[in-house]
């Protein structure tokens, strides 16, 4: 009998449980910096029930087999005591139908809070609904008939099993926020309960250095489990904090400045040296940088990187006109993955006219093709922009460009 095992709303109660564990089997880390709201929102959507759907008009069934029926109890016929054996095992046909259908099919098993005094009989398979009829062969049945009132009847006890499935499923994001705020609270008050002893926590590395894990903000992932109903706990995604990216691309900034201040000294350098002097700067502030680093099939010139994902990428090249501007952009997002969405160029200037070519430039690269918008630089020696990714124009990533100018003497 379908719908006749354990009750619904203990499995839901179940469900729920699992999704507060995950909040709880969450990294500290990931707690504090994690947007509530988007959070809250994942693990709503990521633990929600489908409430199966029946789709009857992919109804098929298989070939007819020879079985043997019971018509022992067939009133209609003279059944002795002679031929009581017979008839347990009278001759008879087999046609198992296919109700195919979307959703969870363990609501299936589940005993609704409303139900009637007859319950559908069926066996549950991948996607299907299996319904068994078998008749004598002397006595022809209304297939059409018993399909039609089959699915009716599951049909329902769907409509009970959906009513407290969607009280559930509006739930869920309010109590995820609670679990989250909850766990937060008893942190904080662990926290400050430990704030109170005068003895310093251990730290790893250099001093004086931010950790890139002390600068994230997690985020659910672009892309949740759409089967919705399993055990995994949604996976929140590394990702550089605007302010943090801006404090980056300050540093950047000043040693750009300092590069130009000194002619003598940085004209003679080669595009790896004067990367590497860049990269020294951000490494007084920033533990996670590396230079020459492979990724995506390339070498990136200075990328930070955690937990396998990368939060900033930024090549360093020599400018030699529009084109060679064109491919600098292009390689970028060829190191790039889809994850992406922190990205510089700096770019060494060598010619004289330095007002002239950032006016080339700008034309340059508000002609890309994955160019989407302007946005306020810093400087007016750098441009950024909003750039989309190759083949996803929803998908899109900050690009700050740096013009580092130092002319070479006649």
């Amino acid at each position: 009998m379908l719908f006749y095992g354990g009750y619904l709303r203990d499995a839901l109660d179940a469900q729920a449980k699992k999704m507060r564990q995950a909040v709880e089997a969450e990294p500290e880390e990931s707690l504090k910096q994690a947007d509530a709201d988007d959070w809250a929102e994942a693990l709503a959507h990521h633990f929600a029930v489908a409430c199966p759907k029946l789709r009857p008009d992919g109804l098929s069934r298989e070939p007819t087999q020879d079985v043997t029926v019971d018509v022992s109890r067939d009133q209609s016929r003279a059944i002795s005591e002679h031929s009581l054996e017979a008839a347990r095992n009278y001759p008879g046909y087999r046609i198992v139908v296919h109700v195919p259908f979307d959703g969870d099919a363990g609501v299936f098993k589940l005993r609704t809070s409303s139900s009637g005094t007859l319950w559908p009989r069926g066996r549950v398979a991948d996607g299907e609904l299996l319904l068994t009829i078998d008749f004598p062969q002397d006595m022809p049945t209304n297939i059409d008939g018993q399909v039609n009132e089959f699915v009716n009847r599951v049909g329902q006890y769907l409509g009970w099993a959906r009513q407290e499935i969607d009280t559930f499923n509006a739930s869920l994001e309010r109590e995820a926020k609670g679990a989250i705020e909850a766990r937060r609270q008893r942190v904080e008050q662990r926290d400050a309960q430990l704030a109170k002893s005068s003895i310093p926590v251990r730290r790893p590395g250099e001093k004086g250095k931010t950790y890139i894990a002390d600068v994230l903000v997690r985020r659910p992932a672009p892309s949740l489990s759409k089967t919705r109903a399993d055990d995994q706990a949604p996976k929140l995604e590394p990702v550089l904090e605007g302010k943090v990216f801006d404090h980056i691309l300050g540093v950047i900034r000043k040693q750009a400045l300092h590069i130009e201040q000194k002619p003598r000294t940085y004209t003679p350098m080669g595009e790896e040296d004067r990367r590497n002097v860049i990269l020294s700067a951000l490494t007084t502030h920033y533990d996670g940088f590396t230079a020459e680093t492979d990724n995506q099939g390339g070498h990136t010139d200075i990328l930070a990187r955690h937990e396998n994902r990368n939060l900033f990428i930024c090549e360093c090249k020599f400018w030699n006109g529009p084109e060679g501007f064109t491919d600098t952009i292009d390689q970028l997002f060829r190191y790039t993955g889809w994850r992406d969405t922190k990205l510089a160029i700096v770019m060494f200037v060598r010619e004289k006219g330095l007002t002239t070519l950032l006016k080339k430039a700008k034309a340059t690269l508000g002609k890309h093709p994955q160019f989407v918008a302007w946005k306020d630089a810093a400087s007016e020696t750098e441009l950024r922009a909003t750039m989309h990714w190759p083949g996803d124009e929803d998908r899109q990533a900050d690009v700050n460009v740096f013009f580092v100018h130092t002319p070479q003497r006649n």
